[in-house]
């Protein structure tokens, strides 16, 4: 057994603390256990993110920790969704489920927060051009900074399907318009802000940096495979 309601804050990396327990309230040994928690979302059916545990001091007191990283939670919309942990035998690899309260539910209860930070921005779908000639440029999007935020930060989240190529980071100082588009006759001015290699990439890849922008599109370049999502806060 554990803690059944867990909060989480956006805009910051959330170390979780879990102490198993056996129906006596006793600390259960986790020695060569392999747990992991998983974030899932009632209303579309799905595990959204599988994070291992780690065992803190000694495995005889039961207690492990699950760091829920800052980027792990920019695409949760929501405020409340379930969890639960999962214990894998290392030697047989049978996975068992974990039970959260005496009434056998295997579900915990996960609130994420806006936050300690006055504001947490938005994330943004970019837009990736179907059928498009190599290199693929994104739609533009507006950023949130201005000449006083010198060193606000921007994030970009990547989603592939066995991609294999680079994706370059572009800024501008120019004016865009709301949805971040330009008129026929405005010329914009685009500066390379980064340049990501990636091969066979599969997994999500998040990227950070920081500076002042007015927008920012993204160029993608494959050798093979395909960028799916592209996500971006800043």
């Amino acid at each position: 057994m554990y803690q059944r309601s867990v909060k989480v804050y956006k805009g910051v990396d959330n170390i979780i603390r879990f102490r198993f327990k056996n129906s006596e309230q006793k600390p259960v040994n986790v020695a060569d256990w392999d747990i992991a928690m998983n974030v899932l979302d009632e209303d579309l059916g799905e595990v959204l993110l599988t994070t291992p545990a780690t065992v803190v001091g000694s495995s005889v007191d039961g207690v492990v920790v699950v760091t829920l990283k800052e980027q792990d939670l920019m695409d949760m919309g929501k405020e409340y969704y379930n969890y639960s942990l999962s214990v894998t035998d290392p030697i047989t690899g049978q996975q068992q489920v974990v039970y959260a309260d005496d009434n056998y539910d295997v579900r915990g209860e996960l609130i994420v927060k806006a936050g300690h930070y006055p504001t947490v921005r938005d994330s943004i779908e970019v837009s990736i051009p179907s059928n498009a000639v190599s290199p693929i440029i994104t739609s533009a999007v507006l950023s949130g900074s201005n000449s006083h935020d010198q060193r606000l930060s921007h994030t970009a989240q990547f989603y592939f399907n066995n991609f294999t190529g680079s994706i370059d980071i572009e800024s501008t100082l120019d004016e865009l318009q709301p949805n971040g588009t330009t008129s026929a006759n405005v010329s914009v001015s685009w500066a390379n802000i980064d340049s990501i290699a990636f091969a066979n990439q599969t997994t999500t890849d998040y990227h950070n940096w920081e500076g002042i922008s007015s927008g920012v599109r993204f160029v993608i370049t494959p050798v093979s495979g395909t960028v799916e999502r592209v996500v971006y806060r800043g």
